[in-house]
């Protein structure tokens, strides 16, 4: 059973070499506890600055598979109305054997398009790295079929092997205190990643999302406010399209989410495009905000992965001790806080993201 699982793993890490299939970008479940990975627009969306911290556990049914961190800070300059951030994205596959390492800085401006409408144009720009490092991977072919030992004069693979780039992102977003939509354009610098002789280059991804807000009942002084959020995520990278569908219910200080990803009746290759139900429980005090979800398999590895675990963190800080004026508000689960307009442009809510 051991050398059978290592060479399910040997697959799995070979379908990921860009110079066999060309890679594809890892998905949150819980996309807007990792607001600034979605979307550059996403930089400085609050009021003073944001940490997040995401950790994505796949597959945990099958050894060595998918570790992934992410760690976000931002921080809106109301004088400049402009949002800078910093990301650091961290996807560890097969136990070191493939790790992917991204940095990249943030940035986001915002600008009244029609009344209580915003507009937020956004960039990144980051530095990726990928290593290979297949020297403990034993191929199926040195394994006896037999008895399931190691053939003598195994281990062809010892060479540790990386590649360094430049990449950008650049998005753009709409909203208001109840709707918001946008588009992000990853990979927008064409470069080799092959470890081989043939070009290969990472794909462009393109994710469009939105969303709008249903208040069923507004905030007040002896009662908090209780909301519906309905959202979308639609990726496009290469060959590969993913619909995310989801649904938010709000009630202070707990938030429950359920997602459906997939496209119905839609096949590739013969297989049906039904990826999971994401299930997410979230609960906020004071500034901070935990957050937990569940993927739940409904194709047919759903007996051996046991899904995916996804942790958040989101802490708001330096938001000073003043009553601000109002900022631009997220359609999110989260209502905002008043305050005085203090000659300020900003006269509507505070943003505050899921």
């Amino acid at each position: 059973m051991r050398y059978l699982k290592q060479t399910i793993l040997y697959i799995l890490l070979i379908t990921s070499f860009p110079e066999v299939l060309k890679a594809q970008d890892v998905m949150f479940s819980q996309t807007y506890a990792s607001p600034l990975y979605l979307s550059p627009s996403f930089t400085g969306l609050t009021d003073g600055s944001r940490l997040a911290l995401n950790y994505r556990d796949q597959w945990p049914g099958i050894a060595g598979t998918y570790r992934t961190v992410a760690f976000a800070a931002d921080h809106f300059f109301r004088e400049y109305s402009s949002g800078l951030g910093l990301l650091f994205v961290r996807d560890d596959q097969g136990r070191g054997q493939l790790v992917r390492q991204d940095v990249g800085l943030l940035y986001s401006y915002e600008f009244e398009a029609f009344r209580n409408v915003f507009v937020s144009p956004g960039i990144q720009f980051k530095y990726a790295e990928q290593n290979i490092d297949p020297s403990s991977l034993v191929p199926p072919g040195d394994i006896n079929p037999d008895n399931g030992s190691i053939l003598p004069g195994s281990g062809t693979y010892t060479a540790t092997e990386s590649y360094k780039r430049f990449d950008a992102t650049a998005s753009a977003m709409i909203y208001s205190d109840f709707f918001w939509a946008g588009v992000s354009v990853d990979h927008l610098i064409k470069k080799d990643i092959g470890f081989t002789d043939i070009e290969t280059h990472m794909p462009i991804k393109t994710t469009v999302y939105g969303g709008y807000k249903i208040r069923y009942r507004e905030g007040g002084r002896k009662h908090d406010e209780q909301s519906v959020t309905l959202a979308m995520n639609y990726y496009m990278q290469d060959k590969f399209n993913q619909l995310d569908v989801g649904v938010y219910w709000y009630i202070n200080p707990l938030e429950m989410g359920l997602w459906y990803r997939g496209i119905p009746f839609a096949t590739s290759d013969n297989l049906s495009n039904n990826d999971a139900i994401v299930m997410i429980l979230g609960i906020t005090f004071g500034n901070i905000r935990f957050s937990y979800s569940y993927d739940y398999t409904l194709s047919d590895l759903s007996g051996s992965t046991n899904g995916a675990n996804e942790f958040a963190i989101m802490f708001r800080f330096n938001k000073g001790h003043k009553k601000k004026a109002y900022r631009g508000a997220m359609p999110c689960s989260s209502s905002g806080t008043y305050g005085s307009s203090g000659g300020s442009k900003y006269k509507r809510r505070t943003r505050k993201i899921f």
